[in-house]
């Protein structure tokens, strides 16, 4: 195209520079919308990434029929399963499972009448959760996951007597055992000595007991029905009323419904605005063809004078792709600035969409460009402007 005709067609613009900021805007909001809702899918996905990734699915152990409202009287096997501590058995609940909660309590012949309780860890009992007044201190040394171990340990309320350092207990058959004291916990709390869950009284003996409360979190959301059918693939079921309590199997009810409708709503959002970009395209398609018809339409008689001084079809058309082009290159760098300004950032998508939705709109400014220089020389000199 030589200078003169850049120069006419620079001139063409500025005189139909009405028509000219249409097109501008027009090019310019497409590229906001996909900017913008770029943002908002990148936005839900994050937040569908932080609900898998953050929340805390909970499973509380119950009878099978879900109706426990005092102590579970589960054997303490069952917590072993769900702790790894059955894997030499075939049992891999913990590949699905961790945090496991488990409070087992006795009353004391010694000290008589004061409570013994095996813990898991420190939240296994609500009682020691510290917005109940209670804190819990262990000495130099000693830390929360001794309550794992098999050590005969324990921490206890500021009214235990100790001897030496150690708290003595009876143990189930009357025998004297020794604690290592290895913590304190202050309070409202009196009369209680904690110990691990799987401590035995004695030194290579091991003991079942009755369990008074289980719980437990699922280590990977993604597999959450991988998980739930794993748990109660054997001795834990679905709760229901239909069920029977026979001591071999015990219920698991799976606190997920707040999270599945989380995924549910975050989902659904996602589906709608990925659905919006493909409609964003088809509409910004037909705008371009909408806008180039009519901008190219008021021009006939110019395009007609330019066919009788010896122009071809294409260089007409190439000079209204340019135009075009012009415009909506100019609309669309407009259109990233504003988006820029509005989401902070643009994502590599956010360009490319833009891009596309430029490109779509171009491309139905074509077809109405080449719609109209296709018409008849002589049909085009005898239209009126």
């Amino acid at each position: 195209m030589s200078f003169s005709l850049l120069s006419v067609t620079f001139k063409a613009l500025c005189r139909r520079w009405v028509a000219s900021l249409l097109l501008v805007a027009v090019a310019a909001a497409g590229t906001v919308s996909a900017i913008i809702l770029n943002g908002l899918i990148l936005r839900q996905e994050e937040a569908l990434e932080n609900t898998i990734e953050n929340t805390v699915i909970s499973c509380t152990v119950t009878d099978p029929m879900g109706t426990i409202g005092g102590k579970l009287g589960m054997l303490s096997n069952f917590v072993e399963m769900l702790d790894g501590r059955r894997r030499e058995n075939g049992c891999l609940l913990d590949d699905y499972v961790e945090n496991v909660r488990a409070l087992s309590e006795t009353i004391l012949e010694e000290p008589k009448g004061n409570s013994f309780r095996r813990i898991l860890s420190l939240d296994s009992d609500p009682l020691l959760d510290p917005a109940n007044g209670t804190k819990v201190e262990f000495f130099e040394g000693e830390t929360e996951e001794i309550f794992k171990s098999r050590e005969q340990v324990c921490i206890i309320t500021s009214d235990i007597p100790t001897f030496d350092g150690y708290a003595v207990i009876s143990g189930p058959t009357g025998e004297k055992v020794r604690l290592r004291v290895i913590g304190t916990v202050s309070g409202n709390l009196k009369g209680i000595i904690y110990c691990p869950f799987f401590m035995p009284y004695s030194e290579g003996t091991s003991v079942a007991f009755y369990t008074d409360s289980c719980s437990f979190d699922i280590i990977d959301n993604r597999k959450l029905e991988e998980s739930k059918a794993a748990i109660y693939e054997e001795h834990f079921v679905e709760p229901n009323p239909a069920n029977k309590a026979d001591g071999l199997t015990y219920g698991v009810v799976v606190h997920d419904e707040a999270y599945l409708k989380n995924l549910e709503e975050i989902n659904s959002t996602l589906s709608m605005l990925r659905i919006l970009l493909p409609a964003l395209i088809i509409i910004c398609g037909c705008i371009g063809f909408f806008a180039g018809f009519l901008m190219t339409k008021g021009r006939i008689r110019e395009f007609a004078t330019m066919r009788c001084i010896g122009m071809k079809k294409t260089q007409i058309f190439f000079l209204v792709i340019g135009e075009l082009l012009f415009l909506a290159a100019f609309g669309m760098f407009l259109g990233g600035g504003i988006g820029f300004i509005i989401e902070g950032n643009l994502s590599p998508k956010a360009i490319t969409d833009s891009a596309i939705i430029t490109a779509v709109y171009i491309i139905g400014t074509a077809i109405a460009a080449l719609r109209i220089v296709r018409i008849n020389i002589m049909k085009l000199s005898n239209k009126e402007e």
